[in-house]
């Protein structure tokens, strides 16, 4: 099972689900975004303008879609164990490890709706006796995509 996102990733493998905000480094995008923005400021302000801040432009997308690729989160759901635990990772290297809950349930996730830039994004939020800031999600249908895989797919057996 897995379903793609543009930020985050929802996998299985076995009893753990992982929950993911790697942005995959995509050439194909870089290029046809940046040959876009190019010929736009080429129109806009000449050959040799244009392709100055079309450089620039590529740099400063390269270095944030890299930086986004690099550093990351995963949260995992053991269903056998109960745990949740929240990796920060640094080029596959686990650099942190936070214990959320060796004693997970479902319906203790939030998802809080934020409003930045005039847009509405949704918190996912897990609460144990703090609160464990998890995610931003773009919008109503990450949030109900997430929020049905939580509730159908994630069962938890009960080892008492």
């Amino acid at each position: 099972m897995s379903e793609n996102e543009d930020y985050f990733r929802i996998s299985k493998n076995g009893d753990v689900h992982l929950l993911s905000d790697r942005i995959p480094f995509k050439w194909k995008e870089l290029t046809i975004w940046n040959s876009i923005s190019f010929v736009v400021l080429i129109f806009i302000f000449g050959w040799l303008v244009g392709l100055l801040i079309a450089i620039l432009t590529l740099i400063g997308y390269i270095l944030y879609r890299f930086a986004a690729w690099i550093y990351y989160s995963e949260i995992l759901i053991d269903e056998k164990k109960g745990k949740m635990i929240r990796l920060k990772k640094i080029l596959d290297r686990t650099q942190k490890v936070d214990l959320i809950t060796d004693k997970f349930d479902p319906k203790r996730f939030e998802f809080l709706e934020l409003t930045r830039s005039g847009k509405t994004r949704f918190l996912m939020n897990y609460r144990t006796h703090k609160n464990h800031e998890l995610l931003i999600l773009k919008n109503k249908t990450d949030k109900d995509l997430v929020e049905n895989y939580i509730s159908e797919k994630i069962s938890i057996y009960n080892n008492n």
